[in-house]
């Protein structure tokens, strides 16, 4: 027995003592258990404890005879209430279904039931999209309840509407802060990790994929999607992804954003460029060990486009030295793929600090090319160039700083013919020539 309308619930009780009274004053019978799933669904039987509980007991020898109140609280889903009844007819259990004055173990028990049980499905998917359809108005007045169970940064009053979590709003300020910083969600996730910083669940097992959906939630600006995925079956209950089969719903404005409205477009594009910079580059990571390997994905070949991967070797006297290659220069069929030079991760690292120091040192004539970027319609270009002006004001650095390299130089290029080129995000290039 089972009850799954919210209006049925103050029933649930006195439906549980009625027949727990039949079964007791029946001297014919005797009560195994009373299994009743409270206000779950019967369209399947996956979350349904008791049920499945019942069945067991029944294919363990347990029980002779079950007594419910009608087909629908047996089961909605015509199939399943059809393999259950003859899996337990096969075992000699029936099945007494009161309203309908059905027992299974009754010959005609089975034809009645098989009309029946599909009038109860029907009226379950009549129900559903009944709820569907309320649901989907209510969306298109602006209306929802959003749960914030998995879902960092908001708490909801008692009507529904989101509430900013302070504590937990400087958790997403930060991540935004970290990426747009040059880090990668890999990244990021080592190290909240690292700090122990809790995760909505109040645990520290940060993941890349977590982090990496709350960079593209608009809901931290203020927004609401609504309807990004649906039930696409009503027995199943199985959700998917709306690719536009149904209505989507934006509501602007909906709650107190967390996150400014320039700073998440500026995280979108910074999200699409990464992507169409590893394309280009024929990359599936954009830097994922920072932290050991900061220029990883940052150093291009001038001849090929890939990028250049780091490699280790020790000398004949021993010496321990860490150059740079191109990653498609490895030997195919006996032929080098790509004949570009190798660098010194010295190279690299003298070649940021001198640039960079450039620019600290001569940032008055760049203000008016950074005074542009900021006016123009680029909002990535904007937001990058902010950055490089905030760290340039800084001064001048003595060593390198792989946190300053990753959050204002974009790439270098290595050309075979000795030079390389130096870009960062505000667009300033710097060339020199090597031995």
């Amino acid at each position: 027995m089972s009850t799954d309308q919210e209006e049925q619930l103050s029933s649930y009780e006195n439906q549980v003592r009625y027949y727990t009274e039949v079964i007791t004053r029946n001297p014919e019978y005797e009560l195994v258990d009373i299994y009743a799933d409270e206000g779950i669904s019967g369209t399947n039987t996956k979350k349904r404890d008791d049920f499945n509980r019942m069945i067991a007991d029944c294919r363990a020898g347990k029980i002779d005879l079950i007594i419910t109140k009608s087909i629908s609280r047996f089961a909605r889903n015509t199939l399943d209430c059809l393999n259950y009844v003859r899996e337990l007819k096969d075992l000699g259990i029936g099945i007494i279904f009161e309203k309908e004055n059905i027992n299974t173990l009754d010959a005609k028990g089975e034809v009645l039931l098989t009309i029946l049980s599909s009038l109860a499905q029907d009226e379950s998917r009549s129900i559903s999209e009944n709820c569907t359809w309320g649901i989907r108005r209510r969306f298109e007045q602006g209306k929802h309840k959003m749960s914030t169970k998995r879902f960092l940064g908001y708490d909801t009053d008692e009507e529904g509407h989101l509430v900013v979590n302070r504590q937990q709003a400087k958790i997403v300020v930060r991540l935004y802060e970290e990426f747009m910083s040059g880090k990668t969600v890999d990244y990021i996730a080592r190290i909240f990790k690292a700090e122990k910083i809790k995760n909505w669940d109040g645990k520290y097992n940060w993941q890349a994929s977590t982090l990496d959906s709350m960079l593209r939630n608009e809901k931290y600006m203020g927004d609401a999607i609504l309807q990004k995925s649906y039930t696409a079956d009503f027995l199943s209950k199985r959700r998917v992804i709306n690719d536009g089969s149904v209505q989507m719903y934006h509501i602007e404005e909906d709650h107190e954003p967390i996150i400014d409205i320039e700073t998440w477009e500026a995280v979108q594009t910074e999200l699409e460029r990464r992507a169409q910079y590893c394309k280009e580059h024929f990359t599936n990571a954009y830097g994922q060990m920072s932290e050991k390997n900061p220029f990883y994905a940052k150093i291009i070949c001038g001849n090929c486009r890939n990028i250049y991967s780091r490699v280790k070797y020790t000398t004949r006297a021993g010496t321990k030295i860490t150059k740079w290659r191109c990653g498609s220069c490895n030997k195919a069929d006996g032929h080098k793929v790509c004949s570009n030079r190798y660098v010194t991760d010295e190279t690299f690292t003298k070649l940021f600090v001198m640039s960079w120091n450039e620019i600290v040192e001569h940032q008055a004539d760049y203000q008016e090319r950074w005074q542009e970027n900021i006016k123009g319609d680029d909002v990535l270009l904007r937001y990058k160039t902010k950055l490089v002006m905030k760290h340039a004001a800084a001064g001048p650095i003595k060593e390198f700083d792989s946190a300053l390299m990753m959050a204002v130089m974009d790439h270098i290029t290595v050309y075979e013919d000795g030079r390389l080129k130096i870009r960062f995000y505000d667009g300033t290039e710097f060339e020199v020539a090597t031995e």
